[in-house]
């Protein structure tokens, strides 16, 4: 077969100067195996005009993609205005336009497409650009330079995978292809650089057509009645074609009778024969040229066909399964997203925990081994826990960039990608097979038993899994939450299990053993007490004990299978192959020991065993680990144009004004205070879970905490309404299950002391006077606008972003826009007003939108890398929501080599004595990645004890569990052992 290679392609052709078809068309698809189009509106001559040539693709067994567009009249959208369906005027269009053919040539063509489509050969889909109200464009601006069917566009895939692309001017609409003026230009994959840019990014838009995730376009499978009245004119065996047939432009109805046989018989063209059911097998021209292909070339041709298809068919068997996985989908993974999934397919059903940083990728990890093990048929039933806050995210992002239509679960329904829903069953887990869901839901009891008495699994996925952990860790008790036993009692009802979460590790080393132990630790490894203490041993001082403890637990790992990491190997091989065979026979083989004392004083060796004790554990093999430092790998090896930038972060520490704010922000706490006290005595953890809420929004904003205040108050006097806000349930995943069980059915008694102490605290807000952090905000805002274009502004609350807003908007007006649960919002006319989130993201990146304040709903899942300030007006206890903020700017493509974070907090609070105790263990707060992640996840453990307690100023707590936390040396060596991977 021949190559795209091997052509030698012009950069552009056009029809004044060149044969299209001859010195093209049909060069290409002789090449190719694959054929994909973009073409203009739906019509039996732009059908003949896509077909050139396609007869040359014929022996390949090629198959081609093709999207077209609908020209629908002035009545049909008129129809569809007045309720008419979208899809019936399709129909109705599409029949109306599917004419019979005009020529010869024309007649060959939809007699090969026919065919092409009989055989399961050709696929045929119309694209439907909308207008903003949902509505079909008017078919002339389709025609317009900036919608879809402007450009015509081809790319042809040969049996190498080779691609050329070519992209010219559209002159396939309804009458413009008849001014025979045609030119385009072309592009080669192998020729790199900006030609292959250019190649996938052809290949990147038609997919996005395609699988109709291009904004603002329905699209649509032909309807089967035109289907069926273009299957008129296939013929039951091949159809015979060579490169003349492309040329007999005779008109059909001036074709001499005496020329013509149908069957034997004449054909008389003016009589009663119906044209729509002619195919060229009917029609024997009398001097036409021989067929090119004899009857024993076509026989061998379709059964090689037969054969392609039946592979195809069961692409799940062949070794080229996985390949195929990753050349179906609209996204080119990153190498160490790649090496992930061929070391999942590999080894399935192992079970691995994924433990990459925040920004590098766990869900398109994830979404690639889902792909290969539903398209090999390796697993069938699969379950995904995830947050609530990120469960619309999994749904769209399976759907969008791997084709994976997944059921999200909710309390009372099940939501398919496309927002179609069908009622939950009594034992909704047995009714769908791709299914995610809620890892809040799942932890309720009646939802927990109805999932353990479900159908096993043969995949079950869990998103944040450091959740699942114990209720006190570094207490080494076995208290495992609801989520931990749930998982434990799952993974015996499924075959594998994938556990994602950058912060495996957050208080202690139990953390990481829960997790892999439910992936299967064996051996001296199953013990926790054994896990912890060789972590720990690794940074301690080395006796004769320790020694053999070391090689009592490495002995045990390699005899069960464990193999010695290849790069550390030939390392040491290389660089002292003595000390390498010295580390092989004391910790991979076990030989005896027989003088410890020499040992010891071997620094060379103890430091040596250190680094390969490290490396060579169980979580070598179960569990995936790449940081920031991957992504400078990957721009030192030319794979990024721009190395990732640098963070400076800059710590805002606010005074509160002693007269107005200090009194204001004691009352507050010792309401606080008070009624938690009083919630613990009475063992009412849903109450004390309110109070810690209280006390985060006292460090957003006065203003936050008055609303959320007012609501309290509403809430005891009237009984109804809620005293939650929205922003609220995202603490919801991270509490305790005594908290979580306790808000399903949340009816706290009136307590007329408390309805008291809020009507006097809340008048105290009537005079608060100038806001001593807003004004600091807006210094900072001021200084960094003059040097950056654009800033975002973060805040956990809704109140809080609305309170910044009313007072930006006076000073920047338009220029302002806000991003939350609400939807995007602009400042328009004297009034805020409702828009898309995809407009606030576009003129946010072009420029148009100075600020952008969000709440958390913005934290994941959006990226603006044109944007390099950021701006924490309050900080969340977890750090990792901090992280994740940061990541929105700090990514790949970021415009400016550094990224300045402004971190904003109250001076003189006890907020703030954490933050300064912990930044003095780590010596930085540069990032929050790395061995900064497990200390600061302590964070809010640690506050709400010291804010709950008698005295705010004490800290005797917080600084005593600072003691007794992992260490980030000890962190460093857990997270970073699969350095040499």
């Amino acid at each position: 077969m021949k190559n795209l290679r091997e052509y030698p392609w012009k950069i552009s052709y056009t029809s004044n100067t060149h044969n299209t078809i001859t010195d093209f068309y049909i060069p290409a698809l002789e090449c190719a195996i694959q054929y994909d189009r973009k073409a203009g509106f739906f019509s039996s001559a732009i059908l003949s005009k896509v077909a050139r040539g396609l007869g040359a693709m014929l022996h390949n067994k090629g198959r081609m993609r093709l999207i077209m567009g609908c020209q629908f009249s002035p009545q049909d959208l008129q129809a569809i205005q007045q309720g008419y369906e979208l899809r019936d005027a399709l129909l109705s269009r599409l029949d109306a336009d599917l004419k019979p053919p005009e020529s010869f040539a024309q007649l060959k063509h939809l007699e090969i497409l026919s065919w092409l489509i009989q055989n399961q050969y050709l696929d045929i889909k119309i694209a439907i650009p909308l207008t903003e109200n949902g509505l079909p464009e008017d078919s002339t601006q389709q025609l317009d330079p900036q919608h879809i069917f402007h450009e015509k566009v081809g790319i042809f895939t040969d049996s190498k995978g080779e691609k050329l692309a070519f992209n010219g001017s559209n002159n396939e609409s309804i009458g413009g292809w008849e001014r025979n003026v045609e030119s385009f230009h072309v592009y080669c994959s192998w020729e790199g650089g900006r030609e292959l840019d250019r190649v996938e990014e052809e290949v990147a838009r038609f997919e996005q057509l395609w699988y109709d995730v291009s904004p603002n376009v329905r699209v649509f499978e032909v309807p089967e009645a035109v289907q069926k009245k273009l299957l008129r004119y296939a013929k039951s065996t091949k159809p015979d074609w060579n490169a003349q047939i492309e040329f007999d432009s005779r008109p059909i109805n001036n074709v001499d009778s005496s020329q013509l046989t149908v069957d034997g018989e004449e054909l008389t063209v003016n009589g009663e024969q119906n044209w729509s059911t002619v195919n060229s097998s009917q029609l024997t021209e009398i001097n036409s040229e021989p067929s090119s292909f004899n009857s024993q070339q076509l026989t061998v041709i379709s059964e090689q066909e037969r054969l392609a298809f039946t592979q195809l068919a069961n692409i799940h068997e062949h070794p080229g399964c996985l390949d195929f996985c990753l050349k179906s989908i609209p996204i080119h993974p990153w190498p160490h997203q790649i090496k992930i999934l061929r070391r999942v397919a590999q080894n399935f059903p192992q079970s691995f925990l994924i433990a990459d940083e925040v920004g590098l990728g766990k869900t398109i990890e994830t979404g690639l081994i889902l792909r290969y093990l539903l398209l090999s048929k390796k697993v069938k039933r699969v379950l995904i826990l995830a947050p609530a806050s990120v469960q619309p995210q999994w749904q769209e992002e399976l759907r969008e960039k791997f084709n994976l239509h997944f059921w999200s679960y909710t309390s009372t329904e099940f939501k398919d990608p496309y927002k179609r829903t069908i009622p939950a069953a009594a034992n909704p887990w047995n009714t769908q097979d791709l299914i995610l869901a809620s890892s809040h839901l799942v932890r309720r009891t009646d939802r927990l038993h109805q999932l353990l008495s479900a159908e096993p699994w043969d995949l079950v996925i869990l998103d944040e899994a450091h959740h699942a952990r114990r209720k006190s860790p570094q207490d080494r008790k076995e208290t495992p939450n609801r989520l931990l036993q749930l998982m434990a009692q799952l993974k015996e009802k499924t075959k594998s299990l994938i556990l994602l979460s950058a912060t495996p590790m957050q208080i202690d080393a139990i953390e990481v053993f829960d997790l892999l132990n439910l992936l299967g630790l064996q051996g001296h490894w199953s013990y926790g007490d054994n896990f912890c203490y060789y972590f720990a041993s690794l940074q301690g001082a080395v006796k004769q004990e320790v020694i053999n403890f070391w090689q009592v637990m490495s002995s045990d790992y390699f005899q069960r299978g464990g193999q010695p990491c290849s790069r550390l190997e030939q390392f040491l091989t290389k660089s002292d192959r003595i000390l390498a065979y010295k580390m092989q026979d004391t910790w991979q083989r076990g030989k005896k020991i027989s003088n410890h004392k020499q040992l010891l004083a071997d620094e060379d060796f103890i430091d040596t065993s250190r680094q390969y004790l490290t490396v060579n554990t169980p979580l070598k093999d179960l569990m995936f680990r790449h940081t920031r430092d991957t992504l400078r790998q990957y721009y030192q090896r030319g794979l990024l144009e721009r190395d990732i930038p640098t963070r400076v972060v800059q710590d805002n520490a606010i005074t509160l004004e002693p007269q107005r704010e200090v009194p204001l922000y004691v009352a507050v706490s010792d309401y606080v205070r008070h009624f938690y006290r009083l919630a613990q005595i009475d063992q009412r953890s849903c109450l004390g879970f309110l109070m810690t809420l209280y006390r985060k929004r006292l460090t957003s904003s006065f203003y936050a905490i008055k609303s959320s205040l007012q609501r309290r108050l509403d809430y005891l006097l009237t009984q109804r309404g809620s005293v939650l806000s929205d922003d609220d349930l995202v603490d919801v995943d991270n509490e305790d299950d005594a908290v979580i069980a306790g808000l399903e059915s949340f009816f706290e008694p009136v307590d007329p002391q408390e309805i008291q102490y809020l009507e006097e605290l809340l008048r105290q807000f009537e005079n608060t006077g100038e806001d001593s952090k807003l004004s600091r905000f807006i210094q900072i805002l001021r200084q960094e606008l003059t040097g950056r274009e654009s800033a975002i502004v973060f805040t956990q609350y809704t109140d809080t972003m609305d309170y910044l807003r009313d007072t930006l908007k006076e000073l920047y007006g338009s220029q302002v826009a806000c991003y939350s649960g609400r939807g995007g919002e602009l400042y328009q006319n004297g009034e805020w007003c409702l828009v898309p989130k995809e407009e606030i993201k576009r003129r946010f990146r072009q420029d148009e939108i100075k600020i952008l304040l969000c709440t958390e709903s913005a934290s994941e899942g959006l990226n603006l890398q044109n944007c390099g300030v950021l701006i924490n007006y309050d900080m969340p206890w977890n750090p990792m929501r901090v992280e994740q903020r940061i990541g929105r700017i700090d990514r790949i493509g970021q415009r400016y080599p550094t990224v300045r974070i402004h971190n904003f907090y109250y001076d003189g609070t006890v907020e703030a004595k954490v933050y300064r105790k912990l930044r003095d263990r780590i010596n930085a707060f540069a990032t929050v990645v790395g061995n900064l992640q497990p200390i600061l996840a302590q964070v809010p453990t640690f506050i709400e004890r010291a804010v709950m307690s008698a005295d705010p100023d004490m800290h005797t707590p917080i600084e005593q569990k600072l003691e007794f936390s992992t260490s980030s040396a000890q962190v460093h060596r857990i997270f970073h052992i699969t350095y040499y991977k």
